[in-house]
């Protein structure tokens, strides 16, 4: 019995073992077979370079009039010498799916064409389609990276020649001398090949698109807003408030959930802290349908507090009366298309390229459509003040120039234009006026100044197309230039000056110059100005103007002043300004008729 017992007692543990074997094995299968299918499911698809090259030398040899069954390339010329280079290997895929770049080309070429301002020729909508449903087929890969390579010499060359750039050929200023520089001549498509050939040897195809595109913060903040207000306009959701839609606070309206979802996309009305973890009631986010029975007593219907803040936040970032109730006016701006305002946001990030990739530490930023001035340091504003452009015959010009030289009660000689077309008038009205207000008339005699008394000249034999002398204006309170004048050489004579009527920064609206940009705080934008050279300080600028002593200063460094028109921008907190179209720059866009965003 005991070797019986000692028999079964040893012999069990050996039993337990070899069962164990097997257990082990088939754990170790399962195991293979899970990593084996999770190792299938991640290995991304791989196109071999003879199939790529089958279908690159089909599209580019055989079917170029019709790449994607509809393309025809409009530099096929050039694009498939650029591909035998590369035995036809694809340059924006990787394999099946887009590279990084591409996907920036196609954002690049969204935001470009987004303002509908003409045809850019990028095939844009064939593009998106077949981006949007790639699979593992070589043939329309392919055929997706010879339409993004020759979208891309097209945006390359309209960027290059500054094509791109709206706001200019504007004849309201003429040019008063003919420039001596020679004009660039223009960058061809065999120029944009063999950088588009060097930027693919050295794999760098980011970095060309960074140079092709504006890359400044408010750009890219527009960007976002770009694809904010095409994702709205892509939802088909949005509609037109009714024309008998006046509400404000506490009254009831069957369109308030509707008011209360717009305004949340466009950003006016923030979620709520906590509304990550709460979803929000169905209830209170729909708004009902046509015909639908409706209880007008449920809280979605109501025009409550935090509605009335969203209202006013609206009105304030369009800069109208903030009064926190949906009036016509109100209701007018929301009703404008979020297609249309993406197509003003993209013709606005165009005008960035009016601007150089560095700004400048520091820099005066004027924009025009805001009637709004900033010295900037850096990123922050050192002094913010309101202006006045020019009226809607003299429009202000958008330019870049490098503010050289500040002038303490200056003269000013007024424009020929000016002269024979707005003062003239006044003098035949009011033979003294010239005296009254501080003017000298000035003739030439062989190139040689001489004054003349305004007392022997019979202005009655004058007339706009016939005005032989120049005015000069002293310094004093009349001058029309007031006590500061803020120079920059350009060919339109355009500058920053003081201004006599001081009532005119009382307006809202101050397009109200014969061109030039008006300040309102001179004495201290030129206090800060000249900060930083000796004898120049705020006690030497107040005494050279209560003596009228005209002194031309120079700025050892010279300030670069941007004048611009911006009808949108991303303020400092985040927040899309929006503002009138005063100058009616914004007009085509504006018209664009309206095709629905694709994303």
């Amino acid at each position: 019995m005991r070797y019986d017992t000692h028999y079964r007692m040893t012999s069990t543990p050996r039993s337990n073992k070899h069962l164990a074997i097997p257990a082990v094995i088939g754990l170790l299968c399962v195991g293979l077979l899970f990593a084996a299918l999770a190792a299938s499911v991640n290995t991304k698809p791989y196109m071999p370079p003879n199939v790529a090259q089958k279908y690159m030398e089909e599209w580019l040899i055989e079917s170029s009039r019709h790449v994607a069954g509809e393309v025809r390339l409009k530099h096929i010329q050039n694009i498939e010498p650029f591909y035998l280079h590369r035995d036809y290997q694809p340059v924006w895929m990787d394999s099946y799916e887009l590279k990084p770049a591409a996907k920036e080309l196609i954002q690049v070429l969204r935001e470009t064409a987004g303002d509908d301002w003409r045809n850019y020729g990028y095939a844009l909508p064939t593009l998106e389609r077949e981006t949007n449903r790639l699979s593992n087929v070589p043939k329309q890969a392919t055929a997706v990276d010879i339409l993004l390579t020759d979208a891309f010499i097209t945006y390359a060359q309209q960027s290059l020649n500054s094509e791109l750039i709206p706001d200019t050929g504007e004849l309201d200023h003429p040019i008063r001398k003919v420039s001596s520089e020679q004009p660039l001549s223009s960058i061809t498509t065999e120029d944009v090949v063999r950088l588009l050939q060097k930027s693919v040897e050295d794999d760098n195809l980011d970095e060309l698109l960074t140079q092709l595109t504006p890359n400044q913060p408010g750009y890219l903040k527009l960007r976002e807003q770009l694809n904010r207000y095409r994702a709205i306009d892509a939802t088909g959701l949005w509609e037109e408030l009714p024309a008998d839609m006046q509400v404000s606070e506490g009254q009831r309206h069957k369109m308030m959930p509707y008011l209360r979802w717009v305004l949340g996309q466009y950003g006016d009305m923030p979620k709520g802290a906590l509304s990550w973890l709460f979803k929000e009631k169905e209830s209170h986010s729909q708004w009902p349908l046509e015909g639908e029975e409706i209880n007008m007593e449920e809280p979605r219907f109501l025009f409550d507090e935090p509605l009335k803040e969203a209202v006013m936040h609206f009105q304030k970032r369009h800069k109208l009366e903030v009064t926190g109730e949906l009036n016509d006016e109100t209701r007018l701006q929301l009703n404008i298309p979020p297609y249309q305002i993406a197509q003003r946001i993209a013709l606005n990030m165009k005008r960035w390229r009016h601007l150089p990739r560095e700004l400048g530490q520091r820099h005066i930023m004027v924009n025009m459509a805001d009637f709004r001035l900033r010295l900037m340091d850096g990123n922050t504003p050192t002094l913010d003040m309101k202006v006045v452009i020019g009226n809607l015959q003299r429009r202000t010009p958008v330019m870049s120039e490098m503010m050289s030289t500040i002038e303490i009660s200056p003269t000013w000689t007024v424009p020929a234009r000016i002269a024979a077309t707005s003062l003239l008038p006044q003098i035949k009205r009011n033979p003294a006026y010239l005296e009254q207000k501080g003017f000298r008339v000035i003739t030439y005699q062989d190139g040689a100044p001489k004054y003349v008394s305004t007392k022997d000249i019979n202005w009655n034999k004058y007339s706009s197309k016939y005005f032989p002398y120049t005015l000069v204006q002293q310094p004093g309170p009349h001058n029309a230039l007031g006590t500061v004048k803020f120079l920059f050489p350009n060919l339109q004579d355009i500058y920053l000056h003081d201004t006599s009527h001081r009532e005119l920064f009382a307006l809202e609206k101050r397009a109200l110059s014969s061109g030039c940009v008006r300040v309102e705080q001179p004495r201290l934008l030129a206090e800060k100005l000249l900060a930083r050279q000796t004898g120049w300080q705020r006690s030497n600028i107040d005494a050279a103007i209560d003596q009228n002593r005209t002194s031309r200063i120079r700025l050892e460094q010279p300030v670069p002043v941007y004048l611009m028109y911006w009808t949108t921008w991303v303020d400092d907190d985040g927040v899309l300004q929006v503002r009138e179209d005063v100058y009616q720059r914004d007009l085509t866009a504006g018209m664009a008729s309206h095709r629905q965003a694709s994303l």
